[in-house]
C-alpha cells in the first residue's frame, strides 16, 4: 500500500496511522518523502490556527478518525487533522532523524489556542470537545508540545467525570478514546481501561471483523487482553 496520497492529507495520515498501529516498517527514504510533502500543507487555506491543512478533496469528502468515527464538524475535523498530522510527523522525524521547522511552528500556533482555552476555563490538558481532546492527547502522547505534554495525566483525569456507567465516557468517542488509552502508560489510563473492560469483552465476542474500521476496532480491543 502506498502511504502518500498527494490529493489527501487525511488519507496520508490515516495510512501512516495504520502503519504505526500495526508496526509496519517505514524506511528513512520513505519517511523523508512523506515529511517533505506534509510540510507543503503547513499554513494552507484550510489549516487550523496556522497548522497543517486538509486538501480540497478532503474538504469535500467524509473524514473519519482512525477508529471510524465520522468527523462531521468542520472545525473539529480541521483541528483533529492538525493534531494527527503533528503526531505522525513526530514519528516520521524519529525515523528520518531530522527536525521539521513547520512542525515546531504549527505546535506553537496550536498551543497558543490551547492555552487560550485554558484561560477561559477549560480543564488543563483538554480542548473544546471530546473528539478534539482525544486528538490532543494522542499528539501529546508522542511528545507533542514539548514540556506541555507533562499535563497529559491532568487531562486524562476528566474521563472519570464523564463515565456513563456502561463502559463509555459520554461525549468522548468510545473507540478513538480507547485508541489513545492503549498508547499511554499511566495509572489514569489503566483505571479507565479497567472501567471499560467489561464492555470491551462483550464487544469482542459479537463484533463483525469485516471492513476497514471494524477490523481496526477488533484488533484494538484485542490489545487490552494480551497482557
Amino acid at each position: 500500500m502506498s502511504l502518500l496520497n498527494k490529493n489527501s492529507l487525511a488519507e496520508t495520515v490515516d495510512n501512516l496511522n495504520e502503519a504505526f498501529f500495526y508496526g509496519n516498517k517505514i524506511s528513512k527514504a520513505k519517511a523523508n518523502e512523506l515529511i517533505n510533502w506534509i510540510r507543503t500543507r503547513f499554513g494552507t487555506e484550510y489549516s487550523y490556527n496556522g497548522s497543517f491543512g486538509i486538501t480540497n478533496r478532503d474538504l469535500n469528502s467524509k473524514i473519519y478518525t482512525f477508529t471510524g468515527e465520522r468527523l462531521s464538524s468542520l472545525a473539529s475535523m480541521r483541528h483533529i487533522m492538525a493534531e494527527e498530522t503533528s503526531r505522525v510527523l513526530i514519528q516520521l522525524s524519529k525515523i528520518a532523524k531530522r527536525k521539521i521547522p513547520e512542525l515546531e511552528k504549527s505546535n506553537k500556533n496550536l498551543l497558543e489556542g490551547i492555552k487560550k482555552a485554558e484561560s477561559e476555563g477549560k480543564h488543563i490538558g483538554t480542548y473544546c470537545c471530546g473528539p478534539c481532546t482525544v486528538g490532543l492527547w494522542r499528539h501529546m502522547s508522542v511528545g507533542g508540545f514539548g514540556s506541555y505534554s507533562k499535563n497529559l495525566p491532568k487531562g486524562l483525569e476528566v474521563l472519570k467525570s464523564f463515565r456513563d456507567g456502561k463502559g463509555k465516557w459520554g461525549r468522548f468517542p468510545f473507540y478513538y478514546t480507547l485508541l489513545a488509552l492503549s498508547e499511554i502508560n499511566h495509572r489514569a489510563t489503566k483505571r479507565e481501561i479497567e472501567y471499560a473492560k467489561p464492555l470491551i469483552e462483550r464487544l469482542l465476542y459479537r463484533m463483525n471483523k469485516n471492513g476497514r474500521y471494524s477490523k481496526r476496532r477488533y484488533d484494538l480491543l484485542q490489545r487490552f487482553f494480551k497482557n
